[in-house]
């Protein structure tokens, strides 16, 4: 096997490292909003749908969050909010 020098083993690494950024969210995205019960489970749905998931959980936590003003869902990409407008 073929060492490589140094700098090419630099340029290959800023290489990857700049190939990989392009696939980084940005900063100036805007994240879902889950102010109400009703934006909460838009949000989910569009998110799980993108992702191929199961949307069942959506709407699931759609309904305790009409009931109690908690948006909760579980797993990787689940989050847990409270005093969420039920509406």
């Amino acid at each position: 096997m073929r060492r490589m020098s140094g700098p090419a083993v630099v340029a290959a690494v800023l290489i990857a490292m700049a190939a990989a950024r392009e696939e980084w969210p940005h900063s100036s995205q805007s994240q879902p909003d889950f102010s109400t019960c009703s934006s909460g489970r838009d949000a989910c749905l569009m998110g799980t749908t993108r992702r191929g998931d199961d949307t069942s959980t959506c709407e699931k936590a759609f309904q305790v969050c009409m009931r109690t003003g908690t948006w909760d869902t579980y797993g990787l990409d689940g989050r847990r909010m409270q005093g969420v407008a039920r509406r």
